[in-house]
């Protein structure tokens, strides 16, 4: 396992970043495009669509969180907690179980953040803070031709 330690303001991060053994190989990270598994078969295709798909929905999950606030009065205002997630994330096809049933992994960091300010207008305007961050591995399997959880 590789870990790297990250510092982001008061926050202290730790992402791991674990040996995936035999597995697909994987393109970079941009803002255009997913890290995810390289290859033409249908399994594969599948993967990156059902990995942009998952994706999407937490990103649907942050803004939900971020509207549902619960805020409370600070000497200074306002202030609440919501749980976000982080935009990058590795796809990965894993080895084929003992049954042959193609696995994969989607790891991607979740973030609870503080937002703070004079009102919750202006405490939502302002960047969040990240106070506490979780590496989240979630496992999925293709069966009857497609990907599930």
């Amino acid at each position: 396992m590789r870990h790297a330690l990250l510092r982001t303001g008061a926050a202290l991060l730790l992402a791991a970043v674990m040996g995936m053994g035999t597995a697909a190989p994987v393109r970079a990270q941009t803002k255009d495009a997913a890290k995810v598994p390289a290859g033409d078969d249908k399994v594969t295709v599948d993967l990156r669509a059902f990995c942009l798909k998952w994706m999407g929905f937490i990103a649907k999950r942050e803004v939900d969180n971020r509207k549902g606030v619960k805020w409370q009065a600070t000497p200074a205002g306002t202030s609440g907690t919501f749980v976000g997630y982080s935009k990058d994330y590795d796809c990965v096809m894993k080895e084929r179980s003992s049954n042959g049933t193609p696995v994969a992994t989607i790891v991607y960091r979740e973030y609870l953040y503080s937002a703070a300010g004079p009102s919750q207008t202006e405490a939502l305007a302002a960047p969040p803070t990240i106070v506490e961050a979780t590496e989240v591995t979630e496992i999925f399997r293709y069966t009857k031709g497609e990907w599930v959880y």
